[in-house]
């Protein structure tokens, strides 16, 4: 059986394969036990090290930040990212422009995959600021809309890496390398197909009634099947 550290290896080289398929620049992504787990993120000594130059039309404009902390599952046989963090920064300042986070434990009540914005629009700012005064327990800062936590569709549906690299290209006008669309898209349906089987891990039952329906033939294995906990109603 593969080890975590092996498996952790070959997931942060395909992290690296996408990253320099799609974005210009020098960097090596690692792995690097942390813990009991490991986090595929930039080399480098200090936290500013650690991010992704993103240049426009050559200058460089902002860094993306890329942690992913691996472990093994429920069963102990399959990979699964139980954290990840990934953001933009500018290099006008130390706050971030955008962040995606999830967190498989997360037990705040906050969804665990989400994003967080740090902008303002004084319209928003208006509803929270109304709110604030009736509901002070759940709107606890009205006028900082990065605390807001943006729901993407929990841990199994939640987006990707590569959904995050395009947003940047085609939204953002990131610079990209010749070729970026074929690393992108070879990296997303690594991903999406990483997650479909675990899903159906998750889903048993209705990845075989629907097999059934398509042609299949489908056996029931001689024991209770465990369904993924909260895979169907944890935001």
């Amino acid at each position: 059986m593969v080890s975590l550290g092996e498996q952790s290896a070959i997931f942060a080289q395909e992290l690296h394969d996408t990253l320099h398929g799609v974005l210009p620049g020098e960097f090596q992504i690692i792995s690097v036990a942390y813990n009991d787990r490991y986090v595929v993120r930039r080399d480098g000594d200090k936290p500013l090290d650690q991010r992704v130059p993103l240049y426009v039309g050559g200058e460089h404009l902002a860094d993306l930040g890329v942690q992913i902390f691996l472990g093994l599952d429920s069963s102990g046989k399959y990979l699964k990212a139980w954290t990840s963090n990934l953001a933009v920064h500018s290099v006008l300042d130390r706050t971030p422009l955008v962040r995606q986070e999830f967190d498989a434990r997360m037990s705040t009540g906050a969804p665990l995959a989400h994003w967080h914005v740090h902008a303002d629009r004084g319209a928003l700012s208006h509803l929270l600021g109304r709110a604030h005064a009736v509901r002070p327990d759940v709107v606890r800062k009205p006028h900082d809309l990065s605390s807001l936590h943006l729901p993407v569709g929990g841990e199994r549906f939640r987006p990707c890496v590569e959904d995050f690299l395009e947003f940047l290209v085609r939204e953002c006008g990131v610079d990209r390398q010749e070729g970026w669309e074929a690393a992108l898209l070879a990296g997303r349906a690594q991903w999406r197909r990483r997650q479909f089987r675990s899903t159906v891990r998750d889903l048993q039952e209705e990845a075989a009634d629907v097999l059934s329906q398509h042609g299949w033939t489908v056996s029931r294995p001689d024991r209770e099947l465990a369904e993924g906990q909260g895979v169907l109603t944890r935001w």
